[in-house]
């Protein structure tokens, strides 16, 4: 009679220990999910305003600032940005990254000499963008632009440094 108790008592234990483990482990799925998933996807923003198309000068790089929501994981932040955009003879734009394909440095126009310089290290461009004179290892990275009812949208990335090829950071 002992030795029946004995194992009726293993087998509620054991299923109860089974019951508590299937739960759990249905219940962790959804929320490891929740939890790393997001985590996991990348951090790629949307399209930003950056004003209107109608008061850029053409061939006159302009700096624009917008806000931006970042989106990392589970999270989002406005986030202040600036590109600059130069208006072509054809109404198409050019929208570049705001800092030196070097070091990340912020670059200026510089009107007179009609070049983007980087006071840094001494990186020079051209108003396309093309390196003429530094230790920049590339061209001044561009954006992807559109133009929706008159106001320039922007689609910005950051990315990495001190390299040959463009690649997203």
């Amino acid at each position: 009679m002992a030795e029946q108790e004995v194992s009726r008592r293993k087998f509620m234990i054991r299923t109860i220990v089974g019951i508590v483990a299937f739960i759990g482990a249905v219940l962790a799925v959804p929320f490891s999910g929740l939890g790393i998933l997001p985590a996991l996807r990348g951090n790629k923003a949307g399209w930003s305003d950056a004003g209107t198309i109608q008061d850029m000068v053409v061939n006159e790089p302009q700096e624009r600032r917008f806000m931006q929501i970042v989106k990392s994981g589970w999270m989002e932040e406005k986030e202040e940005r600036s590109v600059w955009i130069v208006r072509r003879q054809d109404n198409s734009l050019t929208a570049y990254s705001p800092n030196c394909p070097h070091l990340g440095c912020g670059y200026r126009w510089f009107r007179e000499d009609q070049r983007f310089k980087c006071p840094c290290h001494g990186s020079v461009f051209d108003i396309n963008g093309k390196v003429l004179a530094g230790p920049s290892p590339r061209p001044l990275d561009t954006l992807e632009t559109r133009v929706e009812d008159g106001r320039i949208m922007i689609q910005y990335e950051v990315f990495q440094l001190g390299i040959a090829r463009k690649l997203v950071a």
